[in-house]
C-alpha cells in the first residue's frame, strides 16, 4: 500500500488519522511481511493483534495464523474490519474495545486455545501499559511481536548501566530481541523518529523468583523516581528507611552505595527487594 491508495481508502470510508488515539499507519508492504516472519506465526497459532486500524497486517495474519482476534478503540474503522470479516469467515473476529479493558484471556481459553501469540503495531504512548498488561496476565502470550519506537525498543533490551523499569518489568518475564528498525517515511503520517521491532519470547517456566509482585515493583518504582541519584539516597528518602540500615543491607549483597538504579542487574534488585520487604 502506498500514500495514495492509504488516501483513498480514507476518502472511501470518510476516514483521517486520531492523533488523540496516536495513529500513524505503517504502509511498507515488505515491513509488514516482515513483522508477520519475525512473529513466527503459523496454522496453529491463535493471535491477538492490538489497535489493527486499517487492517493491512490484519489480513496478512489471518492468512497465516489459525485464528486472530483484533481489538480496535476506534470505532471509525468498523466498516475496514466488518469487511475482512467477509473475507475470513471461520478464524478471524473483531471487537470493538479497549485492549486494556477487554478480556481477552477468557475469551481465548472459553474458545479452548492452550495458547495465543501478540503481533500488533500498537499506539506508541500506550506501549508500555499494553506491555505490562500483556506479561502480567495470569494467561500470558508466549510471544509478543510489536512495533514501536525504536528508543523504547532500545529501552527494552538494555542491560545494566542503563536498565530502566520497563525493561526490567520485560525481562522479567521474557527475552526481549530488536528485529529490525523500521524508517519514519514508512509511516503515514511519517512520525517524528524512527522505529523498530521487537519480539519477546516469553519464558516457559519463571527465570526469576521475585515474591510479592507488588512490593517488588512499589520499591523499584520508588527508587526510580530519582533514577540519577545514588542508590542509597533513594532508599533512604523514598522508602523512608534509615540510613545505617540501608548501608548495612547494600554492603551485605556488595551494591555499591554510590551505584545509581539503571545500574543495578535484574538480580540485584531481587535481593535488594526481597531483604527490604
Amino acid at each position: 500500500m502506498d500514500i495514495q491508495q492509504l488516501k483513498n481508502l480514507f476518502r472511501k470510508y470518510n476516514l483521517k488519522p486520531n492523533f488523540t488515539y496516536g495513529q500513524n499507519f505503517l504502509i511498507d508492504d515488505f515491513v509488514l511481511q516482515d513483522i508477520v516472519d519475525a512473529s513466527g506465526v503459523t496454522s496453529a497459532d491463535a493471535v491477538l493483534e492490538i489497535g489493527p486500524g486499517i487492517g493491512n497486517l490484519t489480513r496478512l495474519l489471518c492468512e497465516r495464523a489459525g485464528f486472530v482476534l483484533s481489538i480496535e478503540k476506534d470505532d471509525k474503522f468498523f466498516p475496514i474490519l466488518h469487511g475482512i470479516k467477509k473475507d475470513y469467515k471461520k478464524n478471524f473476529r473483531f471487537e470493538i474495545a479497549d485492549a486494556l479493558e477487554y478480556n481477552f484471556q477468557s475469551f481465548f481459553q472459553e474458545q479452548g486455545f492452550k495458547s495465543y501469540k501478540v503481533v500488533a503495531n500498537i499506539p506508541y504512548y500506550i506501549t508500555g501499559k499494553i506491555l505490562q498488561m500483556l506479561l502480567s496476565a495470569k494467561f500470558k502470550p508466549t510471544s509478543v511481536t510489536v512495533l514501536t519506537q525504536k528508543e523504547v525498543a532500545r529501552n527494552l533490551v538494555a542491560r545494566p548501566g542503563d536498565l530502566g523499569l520497563l525493561a526490567i518489568s520485560v525481562q522479567l518475564y521474557g527475552e526481549p530481541k530488536i528485529v529490525q528498525t523500521v524508517l519514519a517515511k514508512s509511516f503515514y503520517p511519517a512520525p517524528k523518529v524512527d522505529s523498530a521491532v521487537v519480539k519477546i519470547d516469553l519464558f516457559k517456566k519463571p527465570k526469576y523468583d521475585i515474591g510479592d509482585e507488588k512490593k517488588f515493583f512499589k520499591i523499584l518504582k520508588a527508587c526510580f523516581t530519582g533514577k540519577r541519584k545514588q542508590i542509597h539516597n533513594t532508599l533512604v528518602n523514598n522508602l523512608k528507611l534509615e540510613k545505617d540500615l540501608v548501608l548495612k543491607i547494600l554492603s551485605d549483597i556488595k551494591i555499591a552505595p554510590s551505584s545509581r538504579p539503571q545500574e543495578l542487574s535484574i538480580e540485584q534488585w531481587i535481593e535488594l527487594a526481597r531483604i527490604i520487604s
